[in-house]
């Protein structure tokens, strides 16, 4: 199953990567950019350190990543066509010496135990079919006392903002690319209700819970643009025991 969803997740961003940063800039209004830079300056790292940045897609966060913190990212994504815009934008911005791209898969990580200072991931848990296990996957390569972040989507708990959010993206979203490539027509009928069942299996009562099992302690959660966008981010405990916040 986790093939089938990763197929799926392969098959929506190979058709949407040629345009990604601009039309998802212009169909969020411009909050993409805007939680993307809060995603990074809450990781905590230090000059020199060296961050897993997971679903990099076309490296906007490794971008920003290396070059306001410092830090050598290594990128890993699924999709051979995202990855290729990431290859152009760091060739671009003279990065090839901090940012290394690979293809991968999340659920089972080419990597040594706690070999990296940071890990990021951005909106990935809707896209395997056991979210515990792959989080516990990205856990383990990460160091202990390591920074762990996450950006995902979400949902107002505001009743006049859900009530926004739901004409946004159950009805004018799959309008504004319909007449789009076959990708991005794809995603836009797929993303809103996909979205709010993640929301429903996994609130953030039980994601919180997840970080805890795995030895992540002093978690944080920041809701952007009215919870359309949430921010996670912990630190992974050095002594191996469950420390709740």
């Amino acid at each position: 199953m986790d093939l089938d969803r990763n197929r799926r997740a392969r098959r929506f961003f190979d058709g949407i990567a040629q345009r990604y940063d601009l039309l998802s800039e212009l169909l969020s209004f411009f909050q993409f950019g805007r939680w993307r830079r809060f995603l990074v300056s809450r990781l905590s790292v230090r000059s020199g350190d060296t961050v897993l940045d997971l679903c990099t897609g076309t490296a906007t966060v490794a971008d920003r990543m290396a070059r306001t913190l410092d830090v050598k990212v290594v990128g890993v994504d699924l999709s051979a066509e995202m990855l290729q815009g990431a290859r152009r934008r760091i060739s671009n911005r003279r990065l090839d010496g901090r940012v290394s791209l690979l293809m991968g898969r999340a659920e089972n990580l080419a990597f040594t135990d706690g070999c990296f200072d940071a890990v990021c991931f951005t909106y990935l848990l809707r896209y395997v079919d056991d979210p515990a296990a792959t989080l516990e996957e990205i856990v383990r390569v990460l160091k202990p006392g390591g920074c762990l972040i996450s950006l995902e989507f979400g949902m107002p708990t505001n009743v006049l903002a859900r009530g926004l959010w739901h004409a946004y993206a159950k009805a004018a979203l799959p309008m504004a690319t319909r007449f789009l490539s076959p990708g991005w027509r794809d995603l836009g009928t797929f993303l809103g209700p996909n979205i709010e069942a993640f929301c429903r299996s996994y609130p953030l009562e039980h994601l919180l819970q997840m970080w805890w099992d795995l030895d992540i302690s002093d978690v944080r959660i920041k809701r952007l643009s009215l919870g359309g966008g949430v921010v996670m981010w912990g630190t992974k405990s050095a002594e191996g025991t469950q420390r709740k916040v």
